[in-house]
């Protein structure tokens, strides 16, 4: 070691050589569940936290090596890190379990650092364990801001860490009124979270078990507004409701007056999909063999991009088909959403809906770009391309795009475009359908 190491250095930079090289440490950690040694000093430590001063200082303080074993030697050094040098260098698979060392810790400054990444870096895979992690926390500001991501964020029910919320984090999921998706696809994800809730407390599989682990998250979903069809065959047979309520629900959805019912009877304002048709003519009589296309285009105000609309295969047999579709900001040259699928596509049908993961909320007058990519299938095409199209008192103007991707506007594979309409977000719970008390007991409202 060098004897004037010192030199040149500042404050954190000698601390954080103090701490690499294990210079003087008068204090042994055993961290993790294979108990490796962290070494370090216990001024540093008491002088930065709380916590670690009564630990290391208090009338209790422990005697001996240190055992810390609800965290891995990684996060432990990251937290000693930042501790000594105010310097951390976060990622996406280790910043929730450092979130949790700087709030055992009572580390703020480095809590607030794993806020901001995580903000900064939510996506449908993640979001849900972040809105867990907030919700444990205390951190209602991350929480209301998870939320607030979910509801345009229709793969965060899809992703695993879904299955792990508990029943609170469902539940304020589960009362937004701006989810962009259709209630039976929601049932469809609940009815999954409720067998896994089965599973880890050890029951068995079956409706009123379900019944009981999902308790007033039932409530939020929205059993009316489902068709009569999907309601007898999917929701009926999981024997989730009682007959009293599926009585009500029937009659609900028959038009006939009920004096009250327990469910909302409301559609959800993000499940108004629209779609933009952007060709005067379909041809399904030529193939169009090449696999990629691209259309540029902005609109006048401000809406959700949740999807496009792909033509389907030309005369072939093929049941399982892969695509491929990206939307950028296309002066920018940067991917805002991206989806990979691999498609049913019925030689009969001549468009279907792809669906992105999340929803894209498009600012007026920005150049947008769509890029597909298939494999597998040749596909109808259109041609005569308009210019600009109004939907829904939606302009959008079409734009033959930057990038040679061999198509244009006036001919190519992308017929159109899935959106809603932008709504407002400051809106009362008591137009939400259901009225509720500040608790969480669930109260009827009539029709």
């Amino acid at each position: 070691m060098d004897r004037e190491w010192q030199l040149g250095k500042t404050l954190a930079e000698c601390n954080r050589y103090m701490l690499d090289n294990q210079i003087d440490c008068d204090v042994t950690f055993r961290v993790g569940e294979t108990g490796e040694v962290v070494m370090a000093h216990k001024y540093v430590l008491g002088s930065r936290s709380s916590v670690f001063y009564a630990m290391l200082y208090g009338p209790l303080a422990e005697k001996g090596d240190i055992l810390i074993t609800d965290m891995e030697p990684h996060t432990f050094q990251c937290l000693l890190r930042y501790i000594y040098t105010e310097d951390v260098t976060l990622s996406g698979d280790d910043v929730l379990a450092v979130m949790h060392a700087a709030n055992k810790y009572a580390m703020v400054g480095l809590e607030d650092r794993c806020v901001n990444f995580l903000m900064q870096n939510l996506t449908a895979e993640n979001i849900c364990s972040v809105l867990e992690s907030a919700h444990c926390f205390s951190k209602e500001s991350v929480r209301s801001h998870c939320v607030e991501f979910i509801k345009d964020c229709p793969g965060a029910f899809e992703s695993e860490n879904f299955l792990s919320l508990c029943a609170e984090c469902l539940r304020k999921v589960l009362l937004l009124d701006d989810l962009v998706m259709d209630e039976e696809e929601i049932f469809h994800r609940v009815m999954h979270w409720a067998s896994v809730q089965c599973q880890n407390s050890n029951l068995e599989d079956n409706g009123p078990n379900r019944r009981s682990v999902l308790d007033n998250c039932l409530y939020c979903i929205r059993f009316p507004i489902m068709s009569m069809h999907f309601f007898n065959e999917t929701v009926c047979k999981a024997n989730v409701l009682s007959e009293k309520e599926t009585e009500d629900v029937t009659r609900q959805m028959a038009e006939l007056k009920i004096c009250q019912t327990k469910f909302c009877v409301r559609k959800r304002r993000g499940t108004d999909q629209y779609s933009c048709k952007r060709f005067s003519y379909d041809r399904i009589d030529v193939k169009w063999g090449r696999k990629t296309g691209r259309i540029d285009f902005y609109v006048d105000i401000q809406i959700l991009l949740t999807g496009l609309l792909l033509y389907g295969g030309h005369h072939t047999n093929t049941q399982s088909l892969s695509v491929y579709a990206a939307l950028e900001d296309s002066d920018n040259d940067i991917v805002l959403t991206d989806v990979t699928k691999q498609v049913h596509v019925e030689p009969e049908k001549t468009i279907f809906n792809l669906k992105f993961p999340k929803s894209i909320r498009l600012e007026p007058d920005v150049r947008y770009s769509v890029f597909v990519q298939k494999d597998g299938w040749e596909s109808h095409w259109g041609d005569a391309g308009m210019a600009s199209v109004v939907t829904q008192d939606v302009n959008f103007y079409f734009l033959t795009t930057y990038k040679s991707e061999q198509t244009n506007r006036a001919r190519g594979l992308i017929p159109g475009l899935l959106f809603t309409k932008g709504y407002r977000t400051d809106v009362d719970q008591e137009s939400l359908g259901v009225k509720r008390k500040l608790e969480d007991v669930v109260q009827f409202s009539t029709c």
